[in-house]
């Protein structure tokens, strides 16, 4: 009978025998998220600037629309990026041109700091050109707007401080440099303009009217037992909630959305600006001198009172040519 093969020997490891296996390389969890370098440039570049709150926001949203936009380093941008991110901008049917071209002005002032800064050695936007627009008009406020408004703010709760408020934003001041202003900022004849838009800071004197309607404010404050002081803001709340406390920017913008509604006169902050450019031009003032008491930096953003006010020089002129008495303009 033949033999059976013997099988091979089949080795069975030892419970004491070690498998050695590639060790796991280890993992690193940040205790932070790193930190955006492009965020630290933004921040460091607004911290450079004069700039008010509300610039600071814009600003802030600009560059931010733009980081969203790529994700490509500060330094590694290029003219052709930026020429892309103006026609996408310009394919946004929400945003308007002029919006446009602040978030373009915004990204080419944040560059040009860049490059002053020595953080980039070329500025990518220095080519690209803003949208052409056309200037807007002056919305100055007729006559017989003026005197509603101020009927409107004689009878409203706060007669004394709503008065006022309408006749300093008459001269020219935008909301947030009004609110921004304290009692020393006035001496009796004019206000000093501290903190102001672009760095547009100045003296602005006021008329006769202005004077005597803010000393009432602040005599009736006086009255009421608050001790003014220097640091004092010009403007206080009557709010609950913020009563006696600095009147804020959206403080002032309730009372005049309060007197818009009153009225039923499109009003903002601003056409006050817009009437006080607008009327000194048509008075006869030097543009320069203008210029300076609103504090514009540009000819070309000033340019829409210097054309509304030749639109009404023009109407009266056409009228006393014909011989005719010009209508009344309309509330």
């Amino acid at each position: 009978m033949p033999r059976r093969p013997i099988p091979e020997p089949v080795i069975i490891p030892s419970s004491t025998q070690i498998v050695r296996t590639a060790s796991p390389t280890p993992t690193v969890i940040p205790s932070q998220p790193p930190t955006d370098l492009r965020q630290s440039r933004v921040d460091e570049f607004l911290m450079a600037r004069s700039l008010s709150d509300n610039s600071k926001k814009a600003y802030h949203q600009d560059l931010q629309r733009f980081m969203n936009w790529t994700q490509t380093a500060w330094g590694a941008v290029t003219p052709r990026q930026v020429a892309m991110f103006k026609d996408d901008l310009l394919e946004e049917k929400s945003l308007a041109p002029a919006t446009a071209n602040r978030v373009l002005t915004t990204l080419k002032n944040f560059y040009g700091w860049m490059v002053d800064s020595e953080y980039v050695a070329k500025n990518p936007t220095k080519t690209i050109d803003l949208l052409e627009l056309e200037s807007p008009e002056a919305q100055d406020l007729s006559e017989a707007e003026l005197v509603s408004i101020y009927q409107v703010a004689e009878k409203s709760n706060y007669r004394e401080r709503n008065t006022a408020l309408v006749s300093i934003l008459l001269h020219g001041l935008r909301a947030a440099e009004v609110s921004a202003l304290n009692l020393e900022d006035y001496d009796g004849t004019r206000l000093h303009v501290r903190k102001a838009k672009s760095d547009s800071k100045g003296y602005v004197p006021l008329k006769e009217r202005a004077r005597m309607d803010l000393d009432v404010y602040l005599e009736s404050r006086s009255q009421q037992g608050e001790e003014l002081q220097p640091a004092s803001p010009l403007f206080i709340s009557r709010s609950r909630r913020s009563f006696g406390k600095r009147l804020t920017y959206w403080g002032i913008r309730d009372v005049v959305d309060a007197i818009q509604q009153a009225t039923g006169i499109d009003l903002h902050a601003h056409r006050f600006r817009h009437t006080f450019a607008t009327d000194l031009v048509l008075r006869g003032m030097d543009t320069y001198h203008v210029m300076t008491l609103t504090r514009h930096k540009s000819m070309q953003s000033f340019k829409r009172y210097t054309k509304r006010a030749d639109q009404i020089a023009a109407e009266k002129a056409f009228y006393q040519a014909l011989g005719e008495s010009q209508p009344d303009e309309k509330a």
